[in-house]
């Protein structure tokens, strides 16, 4: 149970992360490439920025789900499927609500005026899919290494 609590809490942080490093490649202006993904940073919306290039949105999510993964693999005896929802059914609550407050604050407005907009902003789904994306990465490369170690076994 202990080992689960803190996967869950290492995803968390791993979805916050993710959200650091989106804002970072932004300042930067870094992998400005791809069709733009709305909603990507809710706070840059007054200043027209919240889209952000799938290409930098893919460089900063993809890790984040890796980390995600790989420290559910380390902790946890899930299979890649359960690793891969936890990654989705942590991550998504996180992003959910913060692209809602990231909303209503840039806006001065309440909360729950942005919860149902917040349902159709691909700037989330893309990040959660992404994560998920990284965490079958890392549950494929932990195979690998599984059936490496057990080769040279024989």
């Amino acid at each position: 149970m202990g080992r689960g609590a803190l996967g869950v809490a290492v995803t968390v942080v791993a979805t916050a992360a993710g959200v650091g490093w989106l804002y970072l490649l932004f300042q930067w202006g870094a992998l400005d490439a791809g069709p733009h993904v709305s909603g990507a940073l809710p706070l840059q919306q007054l200043a027209g920025n919240e889209a952000q290039p799938l290409l930098r949105v893919a460089v900063a999510w993809l890790p984040a789900g890796v980390a995600a993964g790989a420290a559910l693999t380390a902790l946890t005896r899930m299979g890649w499927v359960a690793r891969a929802a936890v990654v989705a059914l942590v991550s998504w609550p996180v992003l959910f609500a913060s692209g809602a407050i990231s909303d209503a604050i840039a806006l001065n407005e309440r909360v729950d005026q942005h919860l149902g907009p917040q349902l159709r902003s691909s700037g989330t789904w893309v990040a959660v899919g992404l994560m998920v994306i990284g965490s079958l990465l890392a549950a494929r490369a932990d195979a690998a290494r599984g059936r490496a170690r057990a080769a040279t076994w024989r």
